[in-house]
């Protein structure tokens, strides 16, 4: 076995270990509450699996939230830490929708400029954080972050205000146009055709750190001093991560307006920003190990619903769950660290 498939193996083992420590400790929770572990968890895998209709929900999460984590991860390989990627939805979601409704063409002309302007999106927006890193030396988690409160403030005003729906008081624009919704895959189910979207782009990724672009962002994470050695151009390669992160987010936003919502509304990023960020650290930045997390959290997401209506659980114990995985992902990254140190000392001893 070579290091790389061993580091591997190791990741993927520490990830399933994560997993299931935090569903024991989210067990040992319910039982605290009068409840069954078992029924709620049984109540949670019923929710996601016992019906056609809600193994198509469990794609229909993992849509955004699996685009979103190879997104965050690109930026992380480089150790840039977007924690805006909910902002970037936003911004995406509002592009592309206003491109929809105002622009006055050809549907499928329409069609290709809100694809087109929701990528532009994502990536300005992310590309903003990377410029003011560049330029004045931000810390882009912090500019992230408050980037992310503006998009979603903006995003408050439109839609009660300039672009809200004028039939109803409910804080949403008015619906695209139909000829625009994604088509459905099967029946009445909403399931639609940005699955196919999502398969291609994890076709990508899986040779994305192969190709020139993933050497230059993976060469920046061992180091700045080390990518100017190897002759890359630091600040312009930093600019390129961020918006290359920010467009998988511009692209999550386009299908899940076109996809699902088919318009935009208050609260339309359903935290997927925040669990994006958990599924890619989850997955230690390896494309498989992502889409093994994001296949979960989309279980935990849709039975998580379940669970509440089926026993007297509530959604709650989902958050925990979630908390309970950042908070073993940063006791591992710890651990990871200071390994290397007690190896050392025992060496040097």
């Amino acid at each position: 076995m070579n290091e790389k498939t061993r580091k591997t193996a190791i990741n993927a083992f520490g990830t399933i270990c994560m997993i299931l420590i935090a569903l024991i400790l989210g067990g040992i929770l319910v039982y605290l509450t009068g409840n069954s572990p078992f029924e709620a968890y049984g109540a949670m895998l019923r929710g996601a699996f016992s019906s056609p209709q809600r193994i198509c929900e469990l794609f229909v999460k993992l849509i955004p939230i699996l685009l979103m984590a190879f997104g965050v991860s690109i930026a992380y390989k480089a150790q840039l830490w977007n924690i805006g990627a909910e902002g970037q939805f936003i911004m995406s979601s509002i592009a592309a929708t206003a491109v929809a409704l105002y622009i006055n063409i050809p549907i499928p002309v329409r069609f290709i400029l809100s694809f087109i302007a929701s990528l532009a999106a994502g990536a300005l927006y992310a590309g903003l954080a990377g410029y003011l890193r560049n330029r004045f030396g931000a810390n882009e988690v912090i500019t992230t972050m408050m980037l992310n409160s503006i998009a979603s403030y903006f995003l408050m005003y439109l839609v009660n205000g300039p672009m809200q729906d004028p039939t109803t008081d409910l804080s949403q624009s008015p619906l695209v146009p139909e000829s625009m919704f994604f088509a459905r895959l099967i029946g009445n189910y909403r399931l639609h055709i940005g699955i196919f979207i999502l398969l291609a782009v994890t076709i990508m990724m899986c040779f994305f750190w192969k190709s020139s672009v993933g050497y230059r962002i993976n060469l920046i994470g061992q180091g700045e001093m080390v990518a100017t050695y190897a002759g890359i151009n630091v600040k312009q390669t930093v600019m390129t991560t961020m918006m290359i992160s920010g467009a998988f987010a511009g692209l999550a936003g386009w299908i899940e307006t076109f996809g699902i919502q088919h318009r935009i509304l208050d609260g339309i990023a359903a935290d997927y920003g925040n669990i994006s960020t958990i599924i890619a650290l989850l997955g230690s930045l390896n494309v498989y190990g992502i889409i093994a997390s994001a296949c979960f959290f989309s279980v935990l997401l849709c039975g998580g619903a379940s669970m509440q209506r089926m026993t007297e659980v509530p959604y709650s114990v989902v958050n925990v769950i979630q908390g309970l995985i950042i908070i073993l992902v940063i006791a591992r990254n710890m651990f990871a660290d200071r390994l290397p140190q007690v190896s050392h000392k025992e060496k040097k001893g």
